[in-house]
């Protein structure tokens, strides 16, 4: 009994830490066409009428990433972003949290860049979004330097976001 106590308090910490901080999958959003900014459970996804976002349903074209997660929705990013428009704002809770992002180009034959910055602009690293060629979602991920508020936005072009976690 001692034994299955200690693994459930050890899994719901490991839980806990995983999914500290920002976290957002398009499975569970409603498909919409965002021209402003528009919260999540605390992750911000930020777009204005002239630089919109949009969240799509993938119908009978599911993607699956390489570690078995299966997306039936997306972010799109539509193109270009900068802090204000086009990105997902998101809060680190801790030094030293890996961001995972599930993600690929709009593009079937380009591989694109997604941003990661600081809200003043400020690009802690880059990521990359491969191709749209198959029915896989890419994952890409990076060391955040420190607590505080992040922003993930495409760098030219569109990316299409499934999840993003640190």
């Amino acid at each position: 009994m001692r034994k299955l106590a200690l693994l459930c308090l050890i899994l719901t910490i490991g839980t806990a830490s995983l999914l500290a901080g920002g976290f957002i999958t398009a499975n569970d959003l409603e498909p919409a066409s965002l021209t402003g900014a528009a919260d999540y459970d605390g992750v911000q996804i930020l777009a204005t009428a002239e630089k919109n976002v949009t969240i799509e349903d993938l119908g009978d074209s599911v993607r699956e990433a390489a570690d078995g997660e299966v997306f039936n929705s997306r972010i799109k990013l539509n193109g270009s972003g900068k802090p204000e428009y086009r990105a997902i704002r998101f809060t680190s809770d801790t030094d030293g949290a890996t961001l995972v992002v599930y993600l690929n180009s709009s593009s079937k034959t380009d591989a694109r860049t997604l941003i990661v910055a600081r809200p003043d602009g400020s690009q802690v690293a880059t990521l990359t979004a491969p191709p749209d060629s198959s029915d896989e979602a890419g994952i890409a991920s990076c060391v955040l330097p420190e607590a505080g508020e992040y922003l993930v936005y495409s760098k030219s072009s569109g990316i299409n976001i499934y999840m993003l976690y640190c």
